[in-house]
């Protein structure tokens, strides 16, 4: 008796860690983009890491740097980003983040609107989760 109830105690609480984790995660996501949408380098700092791996469905490749200052130098201005629901793929203290977002913006002073299949890897980093990497697709 005594051993089934330890089961469904960890059973209890890890659905209750991994819920914490979900709800720290989808904070996360929506800080992150919310810095992207108002440019703010202090926010999108401290949630990607400095060896970040930033895919862009056009097979752009950027680096935290880059992501950041192609904000304040023109190349690329977010005005809307929509993530549907995210799904969550949990092992230990890395997470991929999975959703449909629509995105729009402007880049080298196009107008662009995407529908895309959004990938982000988390890594929970001293009680944060920070962005390891990151890849879209176009959804047609």
């Amino acid at each position: 008796m005594k051993v089934l109830q330890v089961i469904i105690w960890l059973l209890l609480t890890s659905s209750w860690a991994i819920a914490q984790d979900t709800t720290g995660l989808k904070n996360a996501t929506a800080a992150l983009n919310k810095g992207l949408l108002e440019k703010d380098s202090v926010v999108l700092k401290k949630l990607m890491a400095d060896d970040l791996f930033y895919g862009h469905s056009n097979l752009w490749l950027q680096s935290k740097q880059q992501v950041i200052a192609d904000l304040y130098n023109g190349k690329i201005e977010y005005k809307k980003i929509e993530p549907g629901p995210e799904s969550f793929t949990i092992n230990k203290n890395v997470v991929a983040v999975r959703s449909n977002t629509k995105v729009e913006g402007v880049m080298k002073g196009t107008i662009f609107s995407l529908s895309l299949q959004v990938l982000q890897v988390w890594k929970k980093i001293k009680k944060n989760w920070v962005l390891i990497a990151r890849q879209s697709v176009k959804i047609s």
